[in-house]
């Protein structure tokens, strides 16, 4: 689509005169300005002499000036408003131009700040592992690195504060283009020294009827909820923490079992004490963790990371972050 430049200009004290010219137009002019003829300036733009004749008519009646005298032997002479008139139409032609090569070396090139909104508590257990290798191959990237929960990872990624997010994509905002990563089910947490250890995975009843231990972060607490509430059995939660490691550590240190859908790898808890991972049996319950990113074009650098994310989950170091029912 033909871009637009709407100058407006006031004739004495009240008079305004306005008109748009295209960037055709000006390019147009400038050619004539520049080379001082008509012919001269439509061979330069490969257009019909009167194409050039038309736009210099065009730029004289919005700016209500003569840009240039005319004289058949002579050619086009710009008349000193013409000179400043030229000058202003160079430096807006050279912005508009640059604008266009700034934003396709942003597009293509690997350099620059890349911001990624996550809510997943165990993002340390993966996202260091994932961008390390890119910010070895591109020296000139930065990372912004933020933790938030599901809505407000959304919101940002839609008012562009993230260049893409990882979420819980159930219900996603139209806004947002998904790729899944990973379905992570839900597994139970437990001491290693704990009687449920030993049996490799346990029913829903059997963990709703041991001391709880409950993540409390906006979307897990009602899911987690909801779950222990289908086992039908009288549950009692004796502890709840905001954080994974949190809950991790309670664990460890004997407080009760939890339910949680990822795990770090190979990563033990703050407190002292081993803890054992179960599948529960007969459970299709789950979570699946997404990559959200605004539809249409992506800068090179999100569409590598988001191969390098689809890499990494689809690997041996990706599906152990997950309890396999």
């Amino acid at each position: 689509m033909e871009k637009r430049y709407y100058p407006r200009y006031y004739l004495g004290n009240s008079e305004v005169l306005s008109m748009d010219l295209s960037l055709r137009a000006l390019r147009y002019v400038q050619a004539v300005l520049q080379r001082g003829s008509i012919t001269g300036a439509a061979d330069a733009m490969h257009v019909a002499p009167s194409a050039i004749a038309a736009a210099l008519d065009q730029a004289e009646a919005a700016f209500g000036m003569a840009l240039a005298t005319r004289a058949r032997a002579k050619g086009v002479s710009p008349t000193t408003a013409g000179r400043d008139v030229q000058r202003r139409i160079d430096d807006l032609l050279d912005r508009y131009d640059l604008l266009f090569t700034d934003m396709a070396d942003l597009q293509s090139g690997l350099s620059g700040s890349l911001s990624i909104g996550y809510n997943a508590p165990i993002a340390p257990a993966f996202l260091p592992a994932i961008t390390a290798p890119l910010m070895a191959a591109h020296p000139g990237l930065s990372l912004t690195l933020t933790e938030c929960d599901n809505t407000g990872a959304q919101k940002g990624l839609v008012e562009g504060q993230f260049d893409v997010i990882l979420f819980v994509a159930e219900l996603p905002t139209p806004q947002i283009e998904v790729q899944p990563l990973i379905f992570a089910p839900t597994y139970c947490l437990c001491p290693a020294h704990h009687a449920l250890a030993g049996q490799g995975r346990a029913s829903i009843g059997q963990i709703a009827q041991q001391p709880l231990i409950l993540l409390d972060r906006p979307a897990a607490r009602a899911y987690y909820l909801d779950l222990l509430e289908a086992s039908g059995e009288a549950y009692r939660i004796v502890a709840t923490a905001n954080s994974t490691e949190m809950v991790r550590s309670l664990v460890a240190a004997g407080v009760g079992v939890a339910l949680l859908n990822m795990r770090p790898r190979l990563a033990p808890p703050y407190a002292e004490g081993a803890t054992a991972c179960l599948s529960i049996a007969g459970a299709t319950a789950g979570v699946s963790l997404s990559l959200g990113f605004a539809p249409g074009p992506r800068r090179r650098m999100v569409q590598m990371f988001l191969d390098a994310c689809t890499a990494y989950f689809d690997g041996p170091e990706g599906k152990a972050l997950i309890v396999a029912p």
